[in-house]
């Protein structure tokens, strides 16, 4: 495989050196996502109904922005996990808070 090739693609195992780790460093990317979906769940939720949905919406927007730059350019795995965390956070501030948001308008 020539990487040098400008149509060669550059993944997360390049990214993040994952050739020669245990399978569970890469699994834990997607189960870092998954537990800040369940943590906002359980918590973000309600700081739509306690301080109103519109800037607990519009905080989500920022934090995904924010943490998904930061997933781009990192290149350290465990600063990859806690910033997929918050993305799992801020899609439930999106996604549910920005949804019972939009509804209500």
């Amino acid at each position: 495989m020539n990487w040098n090739d400008p149509e060669s693609l550059h993944n997360i195992t390049e990214q993040l050196n994952f050739y020669c780790v245990p399978k569970i460093y890469l699994g834990l990317i997607g189960a870092t996502f998954l537990l800040g979906i369940v943590f906002g769940c359980l918590t973000v939720t309600r700081f739509g109904d306690t301080y109103g949905r519109k800037p607990v919406y519009f905080m989500g927007l920022l934090l995904q922005l924010a943490m998904t730059i930061v997933v781009i350019f990192s290149t350290n795995a465990f600063i990859d996990y806690a910033a997929l965390f918050i993305v799992g956070i801020s899609v439930t501030m999106r996604y549910y808070i920005g949804y019972t948001y939009n509804v209500e308008m």
